[in-house]
């Protein structure tokens, strides 16, 4: 995956792609192979920070607000100045006039936004999207999918995400890799 990218890691349900998501994001020990982020090695937690992730379940905790949930995380990545971060973030995702709301209030898509905003709260370099879009409504796909391009484009990230959805794969993404049983099937532009 090339700098800058919006790189799609696509195939059906069991292909791989969440195990692949675990091992790169150092929650699976691979069985072989050398994994490298930005050319260093994954196991570093140096290169860790500087991915932010959002995978399935969320992360996000109901009984608090958005803000909150922001506020936390920021925290725990050591973010300077976070409450003009998060204000930036939440208004970025659309969500500034329901930050005071419990997260156990937003639709799927209000949440998707929420935990992309949360995998932005340290600025990562790499962004790493497991099924961002799944289970939300055609409107909150399209807002999603929005935010995807938007941070790769203005905020200069790079994208993994991965999908079983070749529509919004060829919407968003500018390469991909479509993997079935764990092998890589077909990769490019």
């Amino acid at each position: 995956v090339a700098a800058g990218d919006v790189f799609g890691y696509l195939g059906p349900n069991g292909a791989g792609k969440t195990t692949t998501i675990r091992i790169l994001l150092g929650l699976l020990k691979s069985d072989s192979g050398r994994l490298a982020v930005m050319g260093c090695d994954i196991s570093r937690s140096e290169t860790r920070r500087r991915i932010g992730f959002a995978l399935d379940p969320d992360g996000l905790y109901d009984n608090m607000t958005a803000e909150e949930n922001l506020k936390y995380y920021a925290r725990i990545y050591g973010v300077p100045h976070a409450g003009r971060r998060i204000a930036d973030l939440l208004g970025a995702m659309g969500l500034s006039d329901r930050a005071g709301d419990r997260v156990g209030t937003y639709s799927k898509g209000m949440r998707q936004r929420l935990a992309l905003a949360r995998a932005m709260t340290h600025d990562p370099d790499v962004l790493v999207l497991d099924e961002p879009t799944a289970g939300v409504d055609p409107s909150g796909q399209m807002e999603v999918r929005q935010i995807i391009l938007d941070m790769a484009r203005h905020r200069n990230k790079t994208v993994f995400l991965s999908s079983h959805n070749l529509d919004e794969v060829q919407r968003i993404c500018n390469r991909i890799a479509l993997i079935d049983r764990g092998e890589i099937k077909l990769y490019g532009e």
